[in-house]
């Protein structure tokens, strides 16, 4: 196995179960664990690195996005929860 699929496959197992399960989402979506969006996007970033080492720009562009747009959108729901409403 080389080490692109290594990248791949370890990427895989830490975003996975985060992104695409119920119980996992509800953990780093609803209740907001650091730990949990932390070991998501460093997954992400292994499967970004994977792909670009193997030369498919347009996966490692993809998942760029969803890395990128996780991040936006976990970063300004944290926000707007902390934000007293008037």
């Amino acid at each position: 196995m080389s080490p692109p699929d290594i990248a791949l496959l370890l990427g895989y197992v830490l975003a996975v179960p985060f992104t695409l399960f119920v119980p996992g989402f509800l953990r780093l979506w609803r209740r907001r664990e650091p730990a949990v969006f932390a070991i998501a996007q460093t997954g992400a970033a292994l499967i970004i690195l994977g792909w670009l080492a193997k030369g498919d720009v347009v996966s490692a562009g993809v998942n760029a996005a969803w890395f990128v747009g996780l991040t936006v959108a976990w970063l300004r729901e944290g926000h707007r929860r902390r934000v007293p409403r008037a």
